[in-house]
């Protein structure tokens, strides 16, 4: 579950990413081709879709964590409410694969992806 405090750890993480790689990625997918706006693309979000997104989205941004692998487990350790040594010992495509299907991280993310866009534009 996204909470408070993995959010601002969050927010810390998303900071630090360029996000011209993802824009290019989400921009190349076909999955949206028929949304004449971002409102009705998201109308036609489906489980499905949002998996998808999600994993484009963490592929492109995948060569890039090293720049924010000081806050990886200490975001994991708020998201799963568990110590930062806990989280270092979990499983990362589990962890992964949790995240890409947690409403409130993708909604996060495109959320923040919006707003990063806007300002690009």
């Amino acid at each position: 579950m996204l909470n408070i405090k993995s959010m601002a750890i969050l927010l810390k993480i998303t900071a630090k990413l360029d996000i011209k790689p993802v824009i290019d990625k989400l921009k190349n997918l076909d999955i949206f081709a028929e949304a004449k706006s971002p409102d009705e693309a998201m109308k036609q979000l489906t489980k499905e879709k949002a998996a998808i997104v999600g994993a484009e989205m963490f592929a492109a941004i995948l060569p890039q964590l090293d720049s924010v692998s000081d806050f990886l487990a200490e975001f994991v350790a708020a998201y799963k409410g568990v110590s930062v040594e806990e989280a270092e010992k979990l499983d990362a495509i589990e962890v992964i694969k949790e995240l890409i299907g947690d409403s409130g991280v993708l909604n996060f993310f495109s959320s923040a992806l919006r707003k990063k866009v806007e300002q690009t534009h």
